[in-house]
């Protein structure tokens, strides 16, 4: 059998998954022996670097294994299978881990199945016609994650999320997610340190929608939770570019923009994030 070709074990997988078995092997026997087949074939496919292939015919494996009554088995499989499609089909990648977390979560794997959520969030963020999908997928993810005790990885998909909300121009979700980070990062002397940066996010997504009322609200509501953060560089960053929003004044808008870039380069989706709250100061005041 070591010696076969991928072709020939997919024919003689083929021929046992149909078989109804008879007088000395039952159906289940046969499925079984059609998994084994499948999965050696997918062995041989990818080390031909046949990725496609290979995450098809372990998706064959696991739909075989699911009606075999197998579904922690049909779990793994569908995983590995995501993990060659990976490489060449980021759709049929998600597809994969969609059954994986749907098979997860009926066995009560939510650990697992908040990391295949995780893993099918991070295909989507690379097409920007997907962001939203992926932002479900991380909230998922993070949900499940907290249920699990798993909070710092739950934070961090919040995070990655809340990024993908501003990219939307969700703001008033990714507002929701920044300030749940910070409330969660606040518990914890190794992540306090970087409440600062979620309190700074939050602040400029009410300033995008544009919302000056309650942008002054949440920094004292900030102030509050956290008595240090009006005495850093964000805090004084987000109050100066608050004034300049609140007085349509760009020139002192991008003389605080400048300022802090100098100190901490403003790149990505933070850039694109006070883009947008550029233009609502040179559109002027809301006067409707």
């Amino acid at each position: 059998m070591g010696g076969s070709s991928a072709e020939e074990l997919l024919q003689r997988a083929e021929k046992k998954a149909s078989s109804t078995g008879g007088w000395f092997s039952s159906t289940q026997s046969k499925r079984e022996e059609a998994i084994e087949l499948y999965k050696e074939a997918a062995h041989k496919l990818r080390a031909e670097n046949r990725m496609e292939e290979a995450g098809s015919v372990l998706i064959k494996a696991a739909d075989l294994e699911i009606q075999i009554n197998e579904k922690d088995f049909a779990a793994n499989t569908y995983f590995e299978a995501s993990k060659c499609y990976r490489m060449v089909r980021l759709d049929q990648a998600v597809m994969a881990l969609g059954r994986c977390s749907d098979l997860l979560v009926e066995r009560g794997r939510f650990r697992q199945a908040a990391d295949r959520q995780k893993n099918m969030a991070e295909l989507y963020r690379e097409d920007p016609n997907h962001f939203d999908q992926g932002l479900e997928a991380y909230d998922r993810a993070a949900n499940w994650y907290l249920q699990e005790g798993a909070t710092a990885t739950a934070s961090a998909c919040q995070r990655e999320a809340a990024q993908l909300a501003i990219q939307l121009q969700q703001y008033p979700r990714a507002i929701e997610l920044w300030e749940a980070v910070a409330a969660s990062s606040l518990n914890s002397n190794l992540t306090k340190y970087s409440v600062k940066e979620y309190y700074l996010n939050a602040g400029l997504c009410y300033l995008a929608i544009p919302d000056h009322g309650a942008a002054t609200r949440a920094m004292a509501f900030y102030a509050q939770q956290d008595p240090t953060f009006p005495s850093t560089t964000e805090a004084q960053f987000l109050h100066g570019v608050l004034e300049a929003c609140e007085h349509s004044d760009l020139d002192a808008f991008d003389a605080r923009v400048r300022d802090f870039d100098r100190m901490k380069p403003i790149t990505g989706w933070r850039a694109t994030l006070l883009h947008t709250v550029r233009n609502t100061v040179a559109d002027g005041p809301d006067l409707s």
